[in-house]
């Protein structure tokens, strides 16, 4: 069954570099920060259910986020941008 919701969108940013000129144009509805990949993980699925339809960004060390979406399933590393529902995330071209 498909996720009736929208999904929540997850900017995942490496806390160790300045933020890409793209991410002053996103209508953020929260900020986080991150350590270790397990708490980025519970972070970013506890805060898409929260922020369904809209945008939250989370800066974490990279070796952190890599670990984070190579866990589900999805390649990358920071900056990315994930869209995040019941069905999982799903990698998806920055602004």
């Amino acid at each position: 069954m498909t996720d009736l919701q929208c999904p929540a969108t997850a900017v995942l940013l490496d806390d160790a570099a300045p933020p890409p000129p793209w991410t002053a144009r996103l209508r953020v509805a929260e900020r986080f920060a991150a350590r270790g990949a397990e708490e980025l993980t519970s972070l970013v699925e506890d805060s898409a259910d929260l922020f369904r339809g809209e945008t939250f960004v989370v800066a974490a060390p990279a070796g952190d986020i890599e670990e984070a979406l190579r866990r589900r399933g999805v390649g990358g590393r920071a900056p990315v941008v994930v869209e995040v529902d019941s069905a999982g995330w799903r990698p998806v071209p920055a602004p």
